[in-house]
């Protein structure tokens, strides 16, 4: 298997020639170049003044290890500073952190060099910068190209000769949650065989304590065992603060570092310049480790291996992670309840989840290779090459925002039997499974699994069946990430009308593509609760938040009510779906009535046509009425084809080069509303004029930060607030999960029933 395993990683980068659907060993083969619309610039084919072709485009951070809110690696690519998408020379960073405009150094030193011959190169990180030059080793890899699938980074380089790739893989197996649950990523460094016919060739990596706390002025442990089949370095913080937090990096736990036990192998720690000049000067390391534990920044001591290639072994295949026990903090009547990750229901000992991890990465890679292609040929069915990459690039950011833990039983203590799932708003304040935040989410799910969609939702719905929040609508999240303590007093952010309309929108969501009744007749009870709530309060909504609340309190909105309208008819289905027959004619008459009033309030002319208002009050505003793709994906029918028609065109209007703003009253746009806007367009045009945007603003290289869901229409940067002096950063978030609005559409329309092509004329 390891040979099947290098051929095609050693053929990943070479993709650029090959026809679609040629495969290796039987496995669809990454993307090749794109066949694009003429209106996107995709830069695959370009090659930069340094000669590295990026495919299928050049993105404003790599991802390299991003696998959960914890082990969250990128290389920054975009912006001033940015690696312009090289690998060597940068450092890695979790992702980056601004604060009143300027950055703060979340470094994640990742070192690579490679030895052909008596010849030493860098093509990872930075180490042969410094102290080491002295050395006279200051040769650089050269990189010839570089490509993202939705699980995969792979860059091409050559040195003295030979090629070779450094491949990082970040698994997502949506339909194994304990496999799915797993905290660790892949680096592959493998060589073409034939060159070890006569070559001598060798592999070194190391990381650092950066790992395993985001401060680095406290001291560290750290450990070295060989077991279960595989060498695996432990580093931790000395003093353990479990569901701590600094610098958004957990301060409890171990960072991992491992890689397979064979010959060739030797591991090695201690001062970063001394363990590293040992590789330079030999080639390898003497199995020396360091064990004068000390602070990150005291004479930095790093943990690594090197790692002796041969015909019969060319590849050196890493794993790294960060493991906790417990993961998260979740409140019950009964105090608060530790919950561990799921993979520890398979895998009691994190060693041994780490070996199961190591040992099968060719099946990882195989499978990785077949959702890469899955994915690929979906997203182009639906909207050409340049969605494909925009959901390729969202894949791994959007999965790495959530974790899957054991569950709560009904005596509310632990129960390794079932299933919880906890996202963190990353970035934009660390709140724990915020509603608002998982909704735009949740298409990623239910193209994936609706099944995690569930899991997402079962801590909330477990914490409003337990009585402990005291309001009418749901809870605006759980906490902060790690800590699920709830608000008791009811005083969580008010979103009353958008976190009812999400949560009762996501039911039938997951409803429709589940078919699970149980699930339904479980939760009845409080979804009639908030559809109550709605059917009071949502047509004419009170100054409130909604989702967008950078953008503040408004009152009257026409999104936040047609959400709300949304909720109801959302409502009505779930209890057709299980027989409330009763409910389901009340309810779907209070839509219906409501889409009727709604148009009278919301709807206004303008020289550029007819469409709906930012607020019923104000017949000059207009904005993205995103919440109309409920009545679309969820197959309600409760506005007119009309009205579909009459936004799409007034969106052509005010489509700019980089995007549609939010609305009138800024330049801010939004990428999910975007793509939810793009799934309720009526024609393939304007659908695929969002998307077009959406790949010039990821071009256009302003940023450098992991996707950012807010950014600025004009120039494609992060935005500016009124009357501050200071950005607003929002990067690594799970809202990426939106991006998918038109492949969940697709998923959706199958099983209600709906031609697609009756979706967008031409």
């Amino acid at each position: 298997m390891l040979l099947s395993l290098v051929a095609l990683l050693a053929t990943a980068a070479a993709a650029v020639a090959r026809p679609a659907d040629q495969t290796v060993f039987g496995v669809p083969a990454p993307p090749s170049p794109p066949h694009r619309r003429p209106s996107v610039e995709l830069s695959s084919s370009r090659h930069d003044s340094h000669g590295s072709t990026f495919s299928p485009l050049l993105p404003p951070a790599i991802p390299l290890a991003v696998k959960s809110p914890y082990l969250n690696a990128w290389l920054s690519a975009g912006g001033d500073d940015g690696s312009k998408g090289y690998l060597a020379g940068s450092w890695a960073r979790h992702w980056p952190v601004h604060y009143a405009g300027s950055q703060r150094d979340h470094r994640l030193s990742w070192a690579g060099l490679i030895r052909i011959d008596d010849e030493v190169f860098e093509f990872l990180g930075a180490p042969l910068s410094g102290a080491l030059s002295f050395l006279g080793s200051d040769k650089v890899a050269q990189q010839t190209a570089f490509t993202y699938t939705a699980t995969r980074s792979i860059f091409t380089f050559e040195a003295a000769g030979v090629e070779f790739n450094a491949t990082f893989l970040s698994p997502v197996t949506p339909n194994d949650v304990v496999r799915q649950s797993l905290p660790f990523s892949y680096l592959v460094v493998d060589v073409n065989r034939h060159a070890l016919e006569n070559r001598t060739v060798s592999v070194y990596t190391d990381i650092s304590g950066e790992w395993a706390t985001g401060d680095s002025s406290i001291d560290i442990t750290w450990t070295y065992k060989s077991e279960a089949g595989i060498g695996t370095h432990a580093v931790s913080r000395k003093k353990q603060l479990v569901f701590g937090e600094h610098a958004e990096q957990a301060e409890w736990g171990h960072a991992v570092y491992a890689t397979a036990l064979r010959k060739g192998v030797v591991a090695g720690s201690g001062s970063a310049d001394k363990l590293r000049a040992r590789f330079i000067r030999h080639g390898k390391l003497d199995g020396t480790h360091d064990v004068r534990y000390r602070r990150v920044d005291n004479d930095q001591p790093v943990f690594g291996f090197s790692v002796t290639l041969s015909e019969q072994e060319p590849a050196a295949i890493f794993t790294i992670g960060h493991v906790r026990d417990p993961y998260v903090n979740y409140v019950t009547p009964k105090g608060q309840v530790s919950l561990s990750g799921a993979w520890t229901t398979r895998w009691p000992h994190y060693v041994d989840a780490l070996s199961a991890f190591q040992l099968s990465a060719s099946r990882a890679l195989l499978e990785a290779a077949r959702f890469d292609a899955t994915l690929r040929e979906d997203a182009r069915r639906v909207s050409g090459d340049a969605y494909a990459a925009i959901v390729e690039l969202s894949t791994r950011q959007a999965f790495a925002t959530f974790e899957l833990t054991t569950g709560v039983g009904d005596d509310w203590k632990e129960d390794r039997d079932e299933v919880m799932a906890h996202l963190k708003e990353i970035s934009s304040n660390g709140d724990m499974t915020t509603i608002d935040v998982v909704f735009p989410l949740h298409p990623i799910l239910l193209y994936a699994n609706p099944t995690l969609l569930a899991h997402l939702l079962e801590p909330l719905l477990r914490y409003t069946h337990s009585g402990l929040y005291p309001n009418r609508w749901p809870v605006h999240d759980l906490g902060t990430y790690p800590n699920a303590t709830g608000y008791n007093r009811g005083d969580d952010e008010p979103m009353p009308v958008e976190e009812g309309g999400n949560m009762l929108w996501m039911s039938l969501a997951y409803f429709q593509l589940s078919g699970d009744v149980k699930w339904v007749e479980k939760h009845y009870d409080v979804l009639k609760q908030w559809t109550t709530f709605l059917a009071e309060d949502g047509l004419v909504p009170a100054e409130q938040l909604s989702t967008d609340d950078f953008a503040g309190t408004l009152a009257n909105q026409t999104n936040l009510a047609m959400k709300a309208i949304v909720g109801i008819g959302a409502m009505a289905e779930l209890a057709k779906g299980i027989g409330r027959w009763t409910d389901w004619v009340h309810y779907r008459a209070v839509a219906e009535a409501f889409a009727t009033e709604w148009t009278k309030m919301a709807m206004t002319e303008s020289g550029e046509g007819r469409h709906a208002k930012l607020s019923y009050q104000d017949e000059d505003s207009w904005g993205i009425l995103y919440n109309l793709f409920g009545d679309r994906a969820l197959n309600l029918k409760l506005f007119d084809q009309e009205l579909y028609e009459e936004q799409a065109a007034f969106y052509q209007h005010k489509l700019e080069r980089y995007g549609l703003p939010l609305d009138h009253r800024h330049r801010w746009a939004k990428t999910d509303w975007q793509m939810f806007a793009a799934a309720s367009s009526t024609t393939r045009k304007g659908r695929d004029g969002f998307v077009d945007s959406l790949v010039d603003f990821l071009a256009a290289g302003k940023v450098d930060a992991p996707f950012p869901d807010l950014y600025e229409t004009p120039t494609a940067t992060f935005p500016g607030r009124e009357g501050l002096d200071w950005p607003i950063y929002f990067i690594a978030r799970p809202v990426v999960g939106g991006h998918f609005a038109l492949l969940s559409l697709e998923a959706a329309d199958a099983v209600n029933g709906v031609d697609p092509e009756e979706r967008f004329r031409a």
